[in-house]
């Protein structure tokens, strides 16, 4: 199952590296795509919360937020380094290093979803709920970030730019294997939670439409998107007879 998962992840990262490359023309319409991402993330992991206090309670909870936290902070700090360079030094110089910090920050990040996605594989049909997300988001990341890079340096080197945003995954997996089957075997469960947690800032992202200023006032079609997948996934969910809340066939 991991390694569907993993495969999943990468030929998201593909297919949104082809959106952006073969509609460079629609490139406004991307953040539609944030949108539903954000909206499906959104059902998923309130539908996970809402398990998580029933079975575990407060601390679940607590690792949900640290989940959050975690990722909201390297975000933050790979930003104000972008927003230093921009201050600091000449503008081919500040692009590359931006991208470069760009690069890192989503490896890291990607890293943290290999694990999860570790994590998930252990779970069964609340594995699957994580899991998705997880391999679906990476789509429109790849998309924006793809459409920003190749703008200005072609097909070559936008290649060479997703290479560790594509292979981060697998060595995150790999550590989450060597873990889950060793010292974090007996913590499978609060892991479950904590990676649930890391998923809270898509919502963000995707309000924002992934890649617009904060500042920027969101669209009309963002909220609809937003809306869309989010009322799509919390009836899916209805209707899965594991979830606890719905009436299987």
């Amino acid at each position: 199952m991991l390694l569907l998962y993993l495969s999943i992840a990468s030929l998201t990262v593909l297919f949104g590296a082809g959106i952006a490359l073969f509609f460079r023309e629609k490139q406004t319409e991307f953040s539609l795509i944030f949108g539903i991402t954000a909206g499906a993330v959104l059902g998923i992991v309130l539908w996970l919360m809402i398990n998580f206090f029933i079975e575990r309670k407060f601390i679940a909870i607590v690792l949900v937020w640290g989940g959050f936290l975690l990722i909201y902070l390297i975000e933050y700090i790979t930003h104000r380094m972008r927003v230093h360079l921009v201050n600091q030094e000449k503008a081919q110089k500040t692009q590359v290093w931006g991208i470069s910090l760009t690069i890192i920050g989503l490896s890291i990040h990607s890293v943290g979803d290999g694990f999860n996605l570790s994590v998930a594989s252990l779970k069964g049909s609340e594995g699957i709920a994580l899991a998705l997300p997880i391999m679906l988001h990476r789509l429109p990341v790849a998309t924006v970030l793809t459409a920003a890079i190749h703008r200005n340096y072609g097909f070559v080197q936008t290649a060479f730019w997703l290479t560790p945003f594509i292979a981060a995954p697998f060595i995150g997996a790999f550590l989450g294997e060597q873990f889950l089957h060793g010292i974090f075997e007996e913590l499978v469960d609060y892991l479950f939670a904590f990676a649930a947690g890391t998923l809270l800032h898509i919502v963000m992202d995707g309000l924002r439409g992934g890649h617009i200023s904060s500042t920027e006032k969101v669209s009309n079609g963002v909220k609809i998107a937003f809306v869309i997948g989010f009322v799509l996934t919390i009836c899916a969910m209805y209707f899965i007879p594991e979830s606890g809340h719905g009436h299987g066939h």
